[in-house]
């Protein structure tokens, strides 16, 4: 298994999921269904947390079972360059994600 350029936490890498729905029902089932997959909520509609490939991938076809034609859903894994490099501007809470069971590199 390489590791050279991912975040790995066994097996898993992080994942950050966001997304923009204009319809309520609709983002509110895709949001039930990212915490169902184990994310936690960062913002509004953004959830973040760790996942296997085929993890993301399932959580991608429950998604594009919601969304409507000009809904957008992003599911970007995370490589750990990119993520110890995060800015983060504004109040946020990284306690509550360390208390999940994954790193945050700083």
């Amino acid at each position: 298994m390489r590791t050279s350029n991912h975040l790995f936490i066994g097996g898993e890498l992080i994942y950050w999921v966001i997304y923009d729905i204009s319809n309520n029902s609709n983002r509110l089932k895709v949001s039930e269904e990212c915490k169902n997959f184990g994310l936690v909520r960062i913002q509004k509609s953004a959830f973040i947390g760790k996942m296997t490939k085929n993890t993301a991938e399932m959580l991608a076809i429950k998604c594009k079972e919601i969304i409507e034609k000009n809904d957008c859903v992003f599911i970007i894994p995370s490589c750990s360059n990119c993520f110890s490099d995060k800015i983060i501007l504004g109040k946020f809470d990284e306690e509550k994600l360390k208390s999940k069971d994954f790193l945050i590199v700083d």
